[in-house]
């Protein structure tokens, strides 16, 4: 059987169980260090309780120390992961493959996304060394995804949702480089949102303030069914930085995409199947065009480029609603003089509401946004005195208060359990289907569970079908996370009163959560044994020569140690410790010259950043560039283009 994991990205406690509830089959946290997003630390008990909470349901906790460390770190971080093997998480993910020479417990370790795992030859090596899951990154087509899944034996694991790095995770140095703030120490300043002028080799300004590196925000709803094809079984979605309602909905939307793919696969006859067991229940319909996002791209996944860059803003524009047709202003004057608040109309099938939040879009540049104070029809009124848009802007909107609303109904996961109840004079012998429950290997010996109760009867029956419909009633309903339903009843004829009955539900969901609870850890500790053995089991092979650079974020002794086993004859420390004076700080898929146009294999005109305001001179000046150069304040960034391998690079200036 294929089992499918849709993994959701925690914040914190609160937006772990809420992911949950909204369909996760797992969850990745950061403890309180070594995480990639340092906002997004949490405490170890917090961890245990979302641990608790998540096996209930068969799900899993991934606890993230996918940083690099320092050789002052590594004795606290090897107890760390022994504190998360004994808080209950289920994996360790991992950047620094220092942990690798470390003694740990039997915890399975994924290689993070921040390892740069882009090519069949990278993942075979981290196979090779025990791994037990490969977190690839964003940036392959579905092709280099299904050679990459056929080289190894692990598990493989992809994004299919969220913010987008424009350089390859785990090889980018511009935060470190402008504010010594290092991404691959969670630190990130994301310098990729900001705004910057574009020059050419003489100086000349090709494009100005724009945020030419931010992308686009990834979306694969359309590309689970081909990602499965390609051999993905996990799916993640982006966002430890991420609130509790974009948590909900984003999951929530998967979650239904997930379930119809598996609907279609086993009416074709195939087995597959959730990760997870226990039905989410949300009354809202969920849409990712209502949460935060910067447009939404799939990427390189059809092995194809096409306009990646978010546009006029590196912020959230949200949903599109319509177009400006009127701009009124309050009485008092014009905007930017005495006026309290500034009123619009609208063209949109879709209506504002009370308490929205707003953005426009004017030409190609976001402005901007500003909360709706009141709404008539489709007269809308800011409270600003400023108006930032005129007739013919663009309206999306970035928060939905009638949304959030209904984001909030959400109730707590259950499991659908079908029971058959034998009642006799002095106890009730309950048997529990287990086939709900089968999933990642639990319950693979029994199909049942069988619990008896004493109980006191009250006599026998005058109706003893009164009397069995009143067990039936009884024990057909929801107790902890389990919804009960009872598909047989085997009486003497005996009547018990309604208390008993309740408290023998009760005592049955007890037990119930204890038996799964029980089944889940033994599986824990079987799946960790035998991460453990594959990796004390690994053949480090010398798979690689020549001079590691700082490229391979080798930052310790222990990491260096295996890379000169692995092949390197030296290796240059982390570009944190070495700091050279000129490096390449960003690789990127994402290439500026394509996205203006400027690219010697595309034969399109400008886009409209560019057009109206160059001559053909110019542009052909730009295309035969080979260098450009990114200007953000007094910091001035290097471009090069490798042609052939179609990527961009950003370098460092003397």
């Amino acid at each position: 059987m294929v089992e499918l994991e849709l993994l959701a990205p925690a914040r914190n406690l609160e937006i772990g169980i809420a992911a949950i509830d909204c369909g996760a089959d797992s969850v990745y946290i950061a403890g309180p260090k070594f995480g990639a997003r340092a906002q997004a630390g949490n405490s170890f008990e917090d961890i245990e309780q979302l641990c608790h909470y998540a096996h209930s349901f068969g799900a899993k906790v991934y606890i993230t120390i996918n940083t690099i460390l320092y050789n002052n770190e590594l004795e606290e971080a090897r107890e760390y992961v022994w504190k998360a093997w004994r808080t209950g998480c289920d994996a360790v993910i991992v950047q620094d493959l220092a942990l690798l020479k470390m003694e740990l417990p039997p915890i399975a370790l994924f290689a993070s996304t921040q390892t740069d795992i882009r090519s069949a030859k990278k993942a075979a090596l981290l196979d090779s060394l025990g791994f037990q899951r490969l977190i690839l990154a964003r940036e392959l087509s579905l092709e280099q995804i299904k050679e990459i899944a056929q080289s190894v034996k692990c598990q493989i694991e992809t994004f299919i949702h969220g913010a987008l790095c424009v350089c390859y995770s785990g090889q980018c140095y511009l935060s470190e480089y402008l504010a010594a703030r290092s991404a691959n120490r969670g630190e990130c300043i994301q310098a990729c949102r900001s705004n910057y002028t574009l020059t050419n080799e003489k100086g000349r300004v090709l494009l100005k303030d724009s945020p030419i590196l931010s992308l686009k925000d990834f979306n694969l709803s359309n590309k689970i069914e081909g990602l499965i094809e390609a051999g993905v079984t996990s799916f993640k979605i982006e966002g430890r930085l991420k609130n509790l309602s974009y948590v909900k909905n984003v999951v929530a939307h998967y979650n239904n995409v997930i379930n119809r793919v598996i609907e279609r696969k086993r009416a074709q006859g195939e087995i597959v199947a959730r990760a997870s067991f226990g039905k989410a229940r949300y009354e809202f319909e969920p849409d990712v065009q209502k949460s935060f996002n910067r447009g939404f791209t799939e990427f390189f996944i059809d092995g194809s480029r096409g306009e990646w860059n978010s546009s006029g803003s590196a912020k959230s524009m949200g949903e599109y609603i319509g177009e400006v047709t009127e701009v009124v202003y309050s009485k008092g004057g014009a905007a930017n003089t005495n006026g309290r608040y500034v009123e619009f109309k609208y063209r949109s099938d879709k209506s504002i509401a009370n308490g929205d939040g707003l953005c426009f879009i004017s030409g190609n540049k976001m402005v901007a946004g500003e909360r709706v104070s009141s709404c008539n029809g489709n007269l809308v009124r800011l409270n600003t005195k400023e108006c930032h848009f005129k007739v013919g802007s663009k309206i999306y909107r970035n928060f939905s208060a009638t949304f959030e609303k209904e984001l909030k109904r959400v109730k707590p996961r259950e499991i659908d359990i079908q029971v058959s109840v034998k009642a006799a004079a002095d106890a009730v012998t309950i048997e529990a289907d287990l086939t709900p429950l089968k999933s990642g290997g639990l319950f693979a010996k029994t199909a049942t569970a069988k619990f008896s109760y004493p109980i006191e009867n009250e006599g026998r029956a005058n109706n003893a079908e009164k009397a069995i419909q009143l067990i039936s009633n009884q024990i057909s309903k929801r107790a902890l996370h389990f919804n009960f339903s009872v598909t047989e009843v085997c009486s003497k004829g005996y009547f018990y009163k309604t208390a008993e009955l309740n408290s023998v539900r009760q005592r049955l969901a007890t037990d119930l959560q204890k038996t799964i609870a029980e089944e889940i850890e033994a599986l824990r500790q079987r799946a960790g044994q035998i991460a453990k053995k594959a990796r004390e089991e690994a053949t480090v092979q010398k798979l690689c020569t020549g001079e590691g650079s700082y490229l391979l974020n080798s930052s310790n002794h222990l990491s260096e140690q295996l890379y000169k086993e692995l092949g390197y004859s030296k290796i240059e420390p982390a570009y944190e410790l070495s700091k050279p004076r000129t490096a390449e700080l960003m690789r990127s898929k994402y290439c500026i010259k394509y996205q203006l146009g400027l690219c010697p294999k595309r034969t399109t005109e400008l886009t409209k950043q560019m057009a109206g305001s160059r001559t053909i001179k110019e542009v052909d000046t730009a295309k035969e560039a080979k260098k450009l150069f990114l200007i953000n304040g007094k910091n001035t960034l290097e471009l090069l283009f490798d042609c052939k391998e179609c990527q961009m690079v950003v370098k460092s200036v003397k």
